[in-house]
């Protein structure tokens, strides 16, 4: 309300300087911008169990960006530790960028062939070798492999319904103490989920504590357009937009 009445405040100055100086005019109206109500019921969350089903929320932000064009963006432990992925679906251009402290690696797999960027030879900027059909520095082009690996097995629930830009997302969080039997089990986990009507995880911010001390800080970013994928200046006479 006090933003408002601060608009208001500074058309009606206006309006009255014009009194004062020259033929007035129609005073101006502020039509309030409606703002959207997020609907829970526009967005499905399997579960099983009583809880939601992350196997079944994975798989279903697999098959929702297997033929979709999109950026994903990873921050791991600080962010000095991250992934990019790119993904050109119409024309099966696929791009990854690791960073690791001071290390960069950087990958473009196209036509059966991946280029890399030639970081360690000053004498060229990339070399390319035949794919073997894997993307390169992830488990996976969607997130998903890496996803099953760092989110909690159950416990997630439904909490909140939030609208960004004009979609519905579901919430979904756990906020627990102890993992389970498991190779890698945690004492403390805060992890949060943000799932749109098509299924993709669009956000995901996870923390957690494991037993010998070590905090795993990991977070995700989705976004979903038709912009071609960025080419950096290693990969220029590879020609992927000519």
């Amino acid at each position: 309300m006090r933003r408002l009445l601060v608009v208001v405040t500074l058309v009606v100055l206006a309006g009255c300087g014009g009194l004062g100086f020259g033929p007035s005019g129609d005073t101006p109206t502020v039509t309030p911008v409606p703002v959207a109500t997020p609907d829970p019921s526009a967005v499905e969350v399997a579960r099983t169990n009583g809880s939601v089903d992350i196997d079944a929320v994975l798989a279903r932000h697999d098959a929702a960006l297997a033929d979709r064009s999109f950026h994903r963006h990873v921050v791991r432990e600080g962010p000095q530790n991250t992934r990019d992925v790119w993904v050109d679906a119409e024309r099966d251009i696929v791009r990854v960028r690791r960073t690791l402290g001071p290390v960069l690696d950087d990958a473009i797999s196209v036509d059966g062939t991946v280029y890399r960027v030639a970081s360690d030879d000053p004498g060229r900027d990339y070399v390319a070798e035949p794919s073997d059909g894997a993307i390169p520095y992830v488990l996976s082009q969607s997130g998903a492999a890496r996803l099953g690996q760092v989110l909690v097995d159950h416990g997630y629930q439904r909490v909140d319904t939030v609208r960004r830009g004009e979609r519905n997302l579901a919430v979904v969080a756990v906020n627990a103490t102890g993992r389970g039997e498991g190779s890698d089990p945690s004492i403390a986990v805060q992890s949060r989920l943000f799932i749109d009507s098509e299924g993709i995880v669009r956000e995901v911010d996870h923390w957690e504590r494991r037993p010998d001390g070590t905090i795993v800080d990991f977070e995700m970013d989705v976004t979903t357009s038709e912009e071609p994928v960025p080419v950096s200046w290693w990969a220029e006479d590879i020609g992927l937009y000519r």
